[in-house]
């Protein structure tokens, strides 16, 4: 039987949707004809859709050793080393399609993804803009088009990215969900709200669509709206728990009468350091409490928050228990709105004697007697924290470097005294005292943030320390920041002693630092 008559056999079964059979087909003409390129190439594709990256490496590197021109093979070949995770040889093979046939729509849409991937945002643009213009039909690349200029803060240029390719899939949930995004970063709430009550509306069970409702809905101060639709969550796209264990029933509010509730952190430390408050309402209930708390946090958690029915867990054996709730549900269950928050009341705070240690700590780096006391210093304490864990998906836009803080240290260094509590990073700077690695746990953080003056945090768990705490503290937050901050306010409920400092333009702290220094120049 000739090559001709088994590629007739094998894409007869292909287009029949019998690829089992297809896939032998094509490697019976590779084993009875070992020079047939395509062979090579369409058992690559088959691997491809089914996920088997190697694989179709495998079969497209025996392809290329046949013939160096396909080009076909090398912009697969990027498609399955972009899946792999080794982006450096996916660039380098879609370089070479593309220097092959510089007109090469695909091994283009799959070079800007890849960029998009890599943190390259502007020349993603670049590679996209050409792959649009060489395929006006192509809603894909606009669609990728409008991700690389939401990433560049070019929101209303997304949105037209969005609508072209809309022009071409009328009514595609996944460009709808992504320009609702777009239009949220612009803060077109409204809009933004429509977009994504008419993706559900279309599909109800787009769970992408319902989070990112929520955090429209959070944005507007509808406290009781978002946490209703935040309970999509656990239906996203690469949802990971924290832990793993073996689910018990929900618990969705009902009176307990006796029952063992589970109640779990699932996100990051500021979420528990947030959300850990309403142990205090749930502990009020005839239930027994397990607390599963990051270890991080165990120490400061437990020993602040003590109540008779509840126990602390840092991740270790947890005992049965009848029921369980992710401590963000918490808040729904309850039924809390903003104008129903019960009364704030510090629900954090260090041990005295670590405390106390710590403040005899701080005075010997500053050059004040023991004992002297904090009323008599002319000199605040001020702590600083410029970036939050880089594994955050809104790190980019949350955290800024040391260098871009500076400013602050540099006007008051002769009125304050600057504390470092950024872990991983160096102030280095001569009027900073670094404490990052001080800080082995939330115990120890808390225990410094007492005997400072004030704290000033980007976005991330220290900020929610000392609001959790009563300090003050000021946040500094990007143009569109995470869920739980009203747009626009400059308090918020969350915590009374904290006050927030908004980026007015998208990816540019200036104003913000501005900002910071005249405050402070108004304390003295």
């Amino acid at each position: 039987m000739t090559a001709k008559d088994l590629f007739e056999i094998a894409e007869a079964y292909e287009q029949r949707g019998k690829l089992d059979m297809a896939r032998r087909s094509y490697a019976r003409i590779v084993h009875l004809h070992p020079e047939e390129v395509v062979a090579y190439h369409k058992l690559a594709v088959l691997a491809l859709r089914e996920g088997d990256h190697a694989q179709a490496l495998a079969f497209i590197d025996k392809g290329l050793s046949i013939d160096r021109n396909a080009v076909g093979l090398w912009n697969n070949r990027g498609l399955a080393l972009t899946e792999l995770g080794r982006a450096d040889e996916a660039s380098e093979s879609l370089g070479i399609a593309l220097s092959l046939r510089p007109d090469n729509v695909p091994a283009l849409y799959n070079l800007g993804r890849l960029q998009i991937g890599e943190g390259k945002f502007a020349e993603a643009e670049h590679t996209l803009r050409r792959a649009c213009e060489l395929d006006p039909h192509s809603a894909d690349a606009f669609l990728n088009l409008g991700l690389a200029l939401h990433q560049l803060y070019r929101y209303d240029e997304a949105c037209e990215a969005y609508d072209k390719a809309l022009a071409i899939q009328p009514n595609s949930v996944d460009v709808l969900s992504n320009k609702g995004a777009s239009q949220y970063f612009a803060h077109r709430l409204d809009q933004a709200e429509a977009t994504f009550r008419g993706v559900i509306a279309q599909s109800p069970g787009y769970a992408a669509a319902h989070a990112n409702l929520a955090s429209v809905l959070f944005s507007k101060g509808d406290l009781a709206g978002g946490f209703r639709e935040n309970e999509w969550r656990f239906r996203t796209p690469g949802w990971k728990p924290l832990r793993s264990f073996t689910r018990k029933e929900q618990w969705g509010g009902e009176p307990l009468r006796g029952e063992t509730l589970l109640v779990h952190a699932e996100q990051g430390l500021g979420d528990s350091l947030q959300f850990v408050r309403y142990i205090t309402e749930l502990a009020k209930m005839d239930c027994e409490i397990v607390v599963d708390i990051q270890p991080d946090l165990y120490r400061l958690c437990s020993g602040a928050m003590k109540f008779a029915n509840v126990r602390w867990s840092r991740s270790e054996a947890l005992p049965g228990s009848d029921l369980q709730i992710p401590l963000l549900s918490v808040p729904a269950v309850l039924g809390f709105t903003y104008e129903t928050l019960p009364p704030f009341k510090p629900y954090l705070a260090p041990r005295e004697a670590e405390a106390a240690v710590w403040r005899g700590k701080l005075n010997r780096m500053t050059g004040i007697a023991w004992g002297r006391e904090v009323k008599r210093r002319k000199q605040r304490r001020i702590g600083l924290v410029w970036s939050g864990n880089p594994s955050n998906p809104k790190d980019r836009t949350r955290s800024m470097t040391f260098d871009v803080l500076a400013p602050i240290v540099e006007a008051h260094k002769d009125d304050t005294i600057f504390f470092s509590l950024q872990k991983g990073q160096k102030a280095n700077h001569p009027n900073v005292i670094d404490l990052g690695d001080e800080l082995t746990d939330f115990g120890v953080t808390a225990a410094i943030v007492e005997n400072l003056d004030l704290v000033i945090s980007v976005d991330t768990s220290t900020a929610h320390l000392a609001g959790a705490m009563g300090k003050q503290v000021w946040t500094l937050l990007s143009h569109t920041p995470d869920w739980r901050w009203v747009l626009g306010e400059q308090k918020t409920k969350w915590y009374p002693a904290m006050s927030l400092f908004w980026q007015k333009q998208p990816g540019t702290w200036d104003n913000v630092i501005a900002e910071v220094i005249e405050a402070l120049s108004l304390q003295e």
